[in-house]
């Protein structure tokens, strides 16, 4: 994922760096950097962030986001969370 591509994911939910960060289980600078250029997602959170992307081609966000609250801000969860709208969207497509 490329740093220049979470300024978008993050602009089209409709939040602030600190919101997606809590969001997502993720830190603030983290986000910020990645948003700056200072640095790049790697492993869990360049995951989380293509899982996010995917969701938001085929899901509205007011979707997304709700799906992402019940994930309750734990990185893992909201793996999970993204994975199981894309197993339903997959679902409907059949």
């Amino acid at each position: 994922m490329r740093s220049l591509t979470v300024k978008p994911l993050r602009s089209k939910l409709g939040m602030t760096q600190q919101a997606f960060a809590s969001l997502l289980g993720i830190s603030f600078v983290s986000v910020n950097k990645w948003e700056n250029g200072g640095s790049t997602p790697t492993g869990l959170s360049a995951v989380l962030l293509a899982l996010l992307e995917s969701a938001l081609h085929v899901h509205p966000p007011l979707h997304v986001v709700q799906a992402l609250r019940s994930a309750g801000g734990d990185p893992l969860a909201v793996v999970r969370a993204l994975t199981e709208l894309e197993r339903i969207h997959g679902q409907t497509r059949t």
